[in-house]
């Protein structure tokens, strides 16, 4: 039922505090379903409204042994990528991986319960609704993705969970932090998380306005929503970033991981070998995906 009141609010326009005040909120933890074989890739297309036209999002759904809804971790690219990158066996691999650590511990597999994967496209939008340009409402194409996923197949947004690389770092903390009681959990590898609203791309301009638009740029950004939020009202976080990751990247996670120190923000933070590759963000899968099987049962 939940599903179906999120996708008609998302699809009728409805505020989003509508969606939050039908959700019941601390749900117990249920048993994990059993999995029976490697996951499948699928791919979905739908009309969005936020970026009109056809969007695609990528489906990885494990099978199991008995109907049961899942949750579901939406998974958002970076700049230049594709949702497939996720899935792609010279990026980020993700299938393999899942299909691996699912199901009960063995070998070096700690075990994790099964969830349903999303992987949308979201061009070089920064997974934000663009300053003043109503056709680029790139942030809640996320909502969009999540309530045609909802009419389509059994997941439990009861239990829902935002991660991403870069850019999709940015817009998974964004999107999260923005709508918190959506969302069991956020990780975000290598984001972009900006302390002052950025010029040096032509997207930044377009995103937040050139000069940025203060209050544009204090809704949506990460950083922004971290230093003035009630540390008690936001979902766990996961950040991690490569320790040769030097275009920025390094410096404004560690910024990030001392901020949310300083402010008493329950987060986890790792630090790798690597730069700004998917290798190294391959180095922190096992990490989250054990930290993030916690957080949604």
């Amino acid at each position: 039922m939940l599903a179906f009141v999120f996708a008609l609010c998302v699809a009728l326009g409805a505020p989003p505090s509508q969606v939050e005040a039908l959700a019941p909120r601390n749900a117990p933890a249920l048993v994990a379903p059993v999995v029976t074989g490697p996951g499948k890739l699928t791919t979905r297309t739908f009309k969005s409204r936020a970026v009109p036209g056809k969007r695609r999002y990528l489906v990885w759904q494990p099978p199991l042994a008995q109907d049961a809804r899942l949750p579901v971790v939406v998974f958002l690219h970076g700049l230049g990528g594709e949702g497939k990158d996720w899935f792609d066996p010279e990026l980020g691999d993700l299938g393999p991986r899942l299909d691996r650590l699912m199901g009960p511990a063995r070998g070096d597999a700690p075990g994790i319960a099964p969830f349903i994967a999303i992987a949308p496209d979201g061009d070089n939008g920064y997974w934000t609704d663009h300053l003043n340009q109503p056709a680029e409402g790139y942030g809640t194409l996320v909502d969009e993705v999540l309530a045609d996923a909802a009419r389509h197949l059994p997941i439990d947004l009861e239990r829902a969970a935002l991660v991403g690389v870069s850019m999709g770092g940015h817009g998974a903390m964004s999107v999260g932090l923005m709508h918190p009681q959506r969302y069991r959990a956020i990780v975000s590898m290598a984001g972009a998380l900006f302390a002052e609203a950025p010029t040096h791309r032509p997207i930044y301009k377009r995103v937040w306005g050139f000069p940025a638009d203060p209050a544009h740029w204090a809704k949506t950004s990460p950083i922004a929503i971290l230093t003035r939020a009630d540390p008690a009202t936001l979902p766990p976080l996961w950040l991690g970033v490569g320790k040769a990751d030097l275009d920025r990247f390094l410096d404004l996670n560690v910024a990030a991981d001392a901020l949310l120190t300083r402010r008493g923000i329950p987060h986890e933070f790792m630090l790798v070998e690597g730069g700004h590759t998917w290798t190294t963000w391959g180095k922190m899968f096992e990490a989250w995906l054990g930290w993030l099987d916690a957080k949604l049962r």
